[in-house]
């Protein structure tokens, strides 16, 4: 019985930094970098529409932008970080000298040209593909499948020259040279897309099986000989640096998924109408896949640490355990087919996407300024992941991944304890994550309470000015002896209302030489006690004040102070 399409499951362990990228970028005006006593720096990215800004900020932000100054942009989302970054959807740890480099230099101008103008640091760190509400990364099938794919044509064409390769004609033209490529495949698999073996293999996307742990770290470029001057001194020649969000590596079977070989024997041999065969003319199986494709990555692995050792650049550390893995858990696996080694995405450099073999390798090399470029067997320069631009001793390679078919639940014990030990030290995300949502939690607590207390404070306001009409209103209709009376209780409890709890106003002197309230409320009784106009009723509102509002304002108020400001000759006794 011929079983029409087998599925294999696959799970994916990174054994160096993966950089698979989106065609985005987080910028200083998406993103704010800050540092953690413990868990060492995060990049917060955020949707900066989404934050809610005061009045204040809304001003400078708009003055900022009215400016036409990048530079005033930065400052601004550096300055208010805490607001932005409570609104963050992507929480990312960062290299230390990543970090550095955000404090020091963004919203700053870096250089001055020879016109004066000045040029300052962008600071875009380059995004990975991800997926899900966490933004997740993952390995897109179409990535994994082109690596399958170079291992596949290289195991074909066993070192041979490929044919329909014209280099010198298609020097000059990229076209040209594509169009070779194209020929050189459909001569090697037997056909184009419709009968191509390739198109057997369906592999669908790694997707992460935890939460990935990933970090923004420098991508350096070194030189792969030593440089030296004329004196034939040693020189630094590294080349230009940049900023990726890199999966890191270290995580047991972190990605999960599957690839599908369907059995073509029942239709080996059908044509169409043209005689054009509408099957491959050899099959594919995936046994013979892993070995090709581990055959090839392996030797490159392995000329590609023989050059970082020889100029010091990797990590002595991680190069020993990664070659006793090799050469212990791990050989018996490549050996059967059912583990293979493999290269992805960006930096994993021109010479993992050429053919094996002597002259069959074939990459362009740009020249400098104004020069033309030459053709090589292989790449001058080789991209490498490092925590500060500047170190030369413990970098990393990009892109190695061990992937295992079908693995058992306890297989591979080994692989497990070396992935524990490179991701030892490593910032949790998971406790980034947590410590986030609790910060975030108690921001947005307290901006539910200052809005609840500006309510509170607008309504408070509404009625102070609603009391304040109305008193207007009851004073226009007032004698003129009633509004005197009325204005020093309104002073009393004016006076009254800062003083604790509320506030740290004390209690005025009960001397009717000083002046304060106690001596207007004597003048207020001299003019009551010895004017014709006042009457009888106001003389006793007017005493109805003294001893209702002066005990809570001056000090000390007794029987002396009633007797100096005639509070019983006020009330006619």
């Amino acid at each position: 019985m011929n079983t029409f399409l087998k599925t294999y499951r696959l799970a994916l362990t990174p054994l160096s930094p993966i950089h698979i990228g989106c065609g985005e970028d987080f910028k200083p005006t998406n993103y704010v970098i800050d540092a953690d006593e413990k868990l060492g720096p995060v990049l917060y990215g955020f949707d900066p529409s989404r934050a809610v800004l005061t009045a204040v900020q809304q001003s400078e932000l708009a003055s900022a932008v009215s400016s036409n100054s990048l530079l005033s942009i930065q400052r601004f989302f550096k300055k208010h970080a805490k607001t932005f970054q409570i609104q963050a959807d992507v929480l990312i740890p960062v290299a230390a000298g990543v970090a550095k480099q955000y404090a020091e230099k963004v919203g700053k101008v870096a250089n001055h040209e020879g016109d004066g103008r000045a040029v300052f640091n962008q600071l875009a760190l380059e995004r990975a593909i991800s997926t899900g509400v966490l933004q997740q990364p993952y390995i897109p099938g179409s990535s994994f499948k082109g690596a399958l794919r170079t291992g596949i044509l290289d195991a074909i064409n066993a070192e041979r020259q490929p044919p329909n390769v014209d280099y010198k004609r298609n020097r000059d033209t990229d076209k040209g040279e594509a169009r070779s490529t194209t020929n050189m495949e459909r001569t090697l698999l037997g056909g184009d897309f419709e009968s191509s073996p390739l198109r057997l293999l369906k592999t669908a996307d790694l997707m992460p099986a935890n939460e990935v742990a990933c970090r923004i770290q420098y991508a350096v470029n070194q030189k792969k000989r030593e440089v030296r001057n004329r004196d034939g001194e040693l020189v630094s020649a590294n080349g230009p640096t940049a900023r990726k969000e890199c999966i890191q590596p270290g995580q047991f079977r972190i990605f999960r998924g599957d690839v599908a070989v369907p059995s073509l024997n029942p239709h080996l041999g059908l044509q169409d109408r043209k005689g054009k065969s509408l099957t491959p003319a050899q099959g594919i199986d995936i046994l013979s896949v892993a070995r090709a494709t581990h055959q090839y990555h392996f030797t490159r692995l392995h000329n590609e640490l023989q050059v970082l050792q020889q100029r010091g650049f990797v990590n002595p550390d991680w190069a020993h355990t990664l070659k006793h893995l090799m050469e212990g858990a791990l050989k018996a696996k490549f050996a059967n087919g059912s583990a293979f080694l493999v290269r992805l995405g960006r930096y994993g450099g021109a010479d993992n996407k050429t053919l094996s073999g002597e002259g069959v390798p074939h990459i362009k090399i740009m020249g400098g300024k104004g020069q033309p470029p030459t053709y090589e067997g292989t790449t001058k320069t080789v991209w490498l992941a490092a925590e500060h631009d500047s170190d030369t001793k413990h970098l990393l390679p990009f892109g190695w991944a061990v992937v295992e078919i079908d693995p058992q639940e306890n297989d591979l014990p080994q692989l497990k304890a070396w992935c524990v030990a490179q991701s030892k030290g490593r910032p949790d995300i998971g406790q980034i994550r947590q410590q986030f949502e609790a910060e975030k939690q108690a921001a947005l607590q307290q901006k539910v309470e200052q809005a609840a207390l500006a309510v509170r404070r607008l309504e408070a306001k509404k009625a102070e000015d609603m009391a304040a009409e109305q008193r207007a209103q009851a004073l226009a209709t007032m004698s003129a002896q009633a509004q005197l009376i009325e204005a020093l209780r309104q002073q009393c409890e004016e006076w009254a209302a800062k003083m604790p709890p509320h506030g740290n106003f004390r209690h005025q002197e009960a001397n009717i030489a000083k002046a304060g309230l106690f001596q207007l409320a004597g003048k207020l009784v001299t003019q009551a006690t010895g004017s014709a106009d006042w009457s009888t009723a106001d003389r006793q509102a007017l005493a109805d004040v003294l001893e209702q509002c002066l005990p809570k304002v001056v000090a000390p108020w007794g029987k002396d102070e009633k007797k100096k400001l005639k509070v019983a000759t006020l009330r006619g006794q």
